[in-house]
C-alpha cells in the first residue's frame, strides 16, 4: 500500500473530513473506541484497533501498546523509562508509551540495534 497518496474519511461534527494516512500521527482505542490523531485534530472513528493493524501492517504504522498504533515517520525522540519501556516524542511534542511488549518490535522496524 502507498502510504503517501492513502486517505481516511472520518466523521466529524456530522461533517465527512477527508484525511490523508501520511498525516495520522497514531491511532488509539479508550473505552471501546477508536481515535486517530493527527497534528492538532483528534477523530473518532468505526474502525477497531485490530482492523487498523492488519490492514496497515506493511506501512510505517505498527502496534506500540495494546491501545496504540503509532506511525513511526512521526517519531522526533525515543527515551528509555523503567521497566525496559520507551518514551516516543512525536513531531507534534505529544508523547507516547511504547509498552515492554512491543518495544523490539518497534527497534526492528526503526532497524535499531537490541
Amino acid at each position: 500500500m502507498q502510504v503517501k497518496d492513502a486517505f481516511l474519511w472520518v466523521n466529524k461534527d456530522e461533517q465527512l473530513h477527508k484525511i490523508k494516512l501520511k498525516d495520522v500521527y497514531y491511532f488509539e482505542a479508550v473505552e471501546k473506541k477508536v481515535f486517530l490523531y493527527t497534528k492538532d485534530e483528534v477523530f473518532e472513528i468505526k474502525e477497531k484497533l485490530y482492523q487498523l493493524e492488519e490492514k496497515y501492517k506493511d506501512t510505517q504504522y505498527i502496534r506500540v501498546s495494546k491501545s496504540v498504533i503509532l506511525n513511526i515517520e512521526k517519531i522526533e525522540l525515543i527515551s528509555p523509562t523503567f521497566n525496559g519501556r520507551l518514551i516516543v516524542k512525536l513531531k507534534n511534542d505529544e508523547k507516547i508509551s511504547i509498552s515492554r511488549n512491543y518495544v523490539r518490535n518497534l527497534k526492528n522496524q526503526l532497524g535499531m540495534e537490541e
